[in-house]
């Protein structure tokens, strides 16, 4: 009879927060060269938390069984966020170690840079600690973003660095043959973004190196970025290259700046990603990246010169209303906030209007999105626009422009 504290995990592993506790009820018979373990062991709320994980494991109890040199797993369950884990199974130990292992999830969740990830599945781990095979499958049944995820910072997350790997570790002998898939259609919701899509993914290679193959199919949705809010077309992204995790994109995005209609598609992997831009009406190439850039073309930047000064002073304003703009959608959690400074001053005579220009975008629901903007000067210059998306096909948006007039239009989305 005895017990252990499972913290004294910590001193083998720092990064690792463990607490709860082994007790053990262990007798031995046999002989000295040739033992024979045999009793119980209880696992009592016992939690296993890797520093940087996205998840863990809490609240553990279950109970272990020895005998003939074998140890079983007489019951076992636990909580990973707020859904459940149960394990059975065995290893057989003595001259070789052989493991048949097997989990159950239900309503577990991850927490990934902002996104937090319910998964339900069952996974086996058979073999050795030199030659062992995961399998199963695992079903997503949700994906919810936090108020302040950002896709922008989450796609650059990991940009740029290398994760080196020595030796042979157990990892790296696990081979991976796990489904991944979603249980339905997945609607991906913040401040800044909204998709709608679904993925049947397979995990391959080793659990030190998985490698994704599959595809995520890219139904409806918008994000705001860059300034500026894009509509995504139906599209995928395809995971074929068996060696390494390497997206081919097959996507479309539409934005409206400036009376201009742009449309973008990507097309490739990342590395050697190929973008093709058009614009109606028809722009250069080059134009449509100013737009997208500035809100504005080339010819209308060269058309309306700005004086050395004023150049200056209007530079330093917009990158200050850029910064405060940023605090304030963060703070009040809107969707998108841009304020167009325009100083007082004398260009060629002509008279400058004094005031800004603001937009506020709203997403009040993942299918219904509100624009307000304003001239502060006059609070007759508002635009109200209310968009609606009843599918990924259908469409309505609605109108009231700056002279109080009303639009309204149904647009129906077919691709030939």
């Amino acid at each position: 009879m005895g017990s252990a504290d499972l913290r004294l995990l910590q001193i083998l592993q720092p990064d690792l927060d463990s607490h709860g506790q082994l007790q053990f009820d262990i007798r031995s018979e046999g002989t000295k060269s040739n033992p024979n373990l045999q009793g119980q062991i209880h696992i009592v709320d016992a939690g296993l938390v890797p520093s940087g994980a996205p998840t863990g494991l809490q609240h553990a109890n279950g109970v272990l069984t020895l005998q003939n040199k074998r140890l079983d797993i007489t019951q076992f369950q636990g909580q990973i966020g707020s859904g459940t884990v149960t394990a059975r199974g065995g290893i057989v130990y003595g001259k070789n170690l052989q493991f048949d292992l097997a989990a159950a999830a239900n309503g577990a969740q991850l927490v990934y840079q902002g996104l937090r990830i319910t998964l339900d599945g069952n996974l086996a781990l058979t073999g050795t600690p030199q030659a062992s095979v995961m399998s199963g499958r695992v079903n997503v049944g949700r994906i919810s973003a936090a108020p302040d995820f950002d896709l922008t910072n989450f796609s650059q997350a990991g940009t740029g660095t290398e994760v080196a790997t020595t030796g042979t570790g157990f990892a790296e002998d696990v081979r991976l043959n796990v489904g991944v898939q979603t249980t339905s259609e997945v609607n991906l919701v913040s401040r800044t973004l909204s998709i709608q899509g679904d993925a049947n993914l397979r995990a391959t290679g080793t659990l030190a190196d998985p490698v994704l193959l599959g595809r995520i199919n890219i139904n409806s949705g918008d994000v705001i970025a860059f300034g500026n809010r894009y509509i995504l077309q139906p599209g995928t992204m395809d995971f074929i290259n068996p060696v390494q995790t390497e997206p081919v994109l097959n996507l479309a995005a539409t934005a409206s700046i400036s009376q201009y209609n742009i449309t973008l598609r990507l097309q490739g992997p990342l590395e050697r990603l190929h973008t093709t831009y058009s614009s109606d009406p028809s722009l250069p190439p080059s134009d449509i990246i100013n737009l997208l850039a500035f809100g504005q073309t080339t010819e209308a930047a060269g058309a309306n010169p700005t004086p050395g000064n004023l150049g200056a002073e209007s530079v330093l304003a917009s990158g200050v209303s850029s910064q405060l703009t940023s605090k304030i959608q963060n703070i009040a959690g809107i969707s998108h906030l841009s304020v167009d400074p325009v100083l007082s001053g004398a260009g060629n005579g002509a008279q400058q209007n004094p005031g800004a220009h603001i937009t506020v975008q709203q997403r009040v629901t993942s299918n219904l999105f509100v624009t307000f903007a304003t001239d502060v000067t006059s609070t007759q210059n508002e635009i109200i626009q209310v968009e609606y998306h009843f599918s990924p096909r259908w469409s309505f948006s609605g109108v009231r422009d700056q002279n109080g007039g009303f639009g309204f239009d149904f647009r129906l989305h077919k691709e030939y």
